[in-house]
């Protein structure tokens, strides 16, 4: 189906977020869908994390625009009214059926944006205790939206990050922890809470491209 371009706003650095009308567009809290843009005969393609919650009006998308990529070029050349193809959804996480438990979130950078919608959907479906520990070098994505809809919240840097992890595990250690960003910090986290006494398989994994 093609969607059609309403907005893009700067969120910090080179992080814009990229709206379109969400008329006809179906999906759930956390999952990806693949936008391309360009002609027939040259379209550029990307797996893009739905940063919306079902049922707003547009669809939401974050990225880094700096690489200059041509899929990126052309998302920030896009003006209102301009249409993209949206194809091919799916899931790698999901939030649990049952409407209370501990979630927590871990993520670098943009690696937010999947969670964005999780923790907005989680806090309107139901009582979860929701941890959200976000590590980054500079702005924290979201974080005036979402620090208010969190129990704990742990904006942190690098050097603070191992020691993050390791509380959050000793005090949400019954909960399920959903992890996205780098292929590095994925390890790092992940092996971090199983050393931190969190079973394998509390640990969701959500890896973005």
């Amino acid at each position: 189906m093609k969607i059609a371009f309403t907005k893009k706003v700067h969120e910090y650095d080179d992080v814009y977020s990229f709206f379109f009308e969400a008329t006809g567009v179906n999906y759930k809290a956390g999952q990806y869908t693949h936008l391309a843009a360009g002609g027939l005969l040259d379209l550029s393609i990307r797996e893009m994390s739905f940063a919306s919650v079902p049922g707003d009006p547009e669809v939401m998308f974050s990225m880094h625009v700096g690489s200059k990529s041509k899929f990126k070029e052309r998302m920030s050349a896009l003006n209102p009214g301009d249409r993209i193809r949206l194809f091919g959804t799916g899931a790698h996480v999901a939030l649990p059926e049952t409407g209370s438990g501990g979630l927590v979130f871990i993520a670098g950078g943009v690696g937010m944006t999947p969670f964005r919608s999780m923790i907005i959907e989680a806090r309107k479906r139901g009582n979860h205790d929701i941890a959200l520990v976000q590590v980054q070098r500079g702005d924290f994505l979201y974080r005036k939206e979402l620090e208010p809809l969190v129990s704990e919240y742990s904006p942190v840097c690098r050097d603070a990050f191992a020691g993050a992890l390791t509380k959050v595990a000793r005090e949400y250690g019954d909960s399920i922890f959903y992890v996205c960003g780098s292929s590095g910090l994925i390890a790092f986290t992940v092996m971090s809470l199983k050393k931190a006494g969190v079973q394998k398989d509390k640990i969701k994994i959500e890896s973005y491209k």
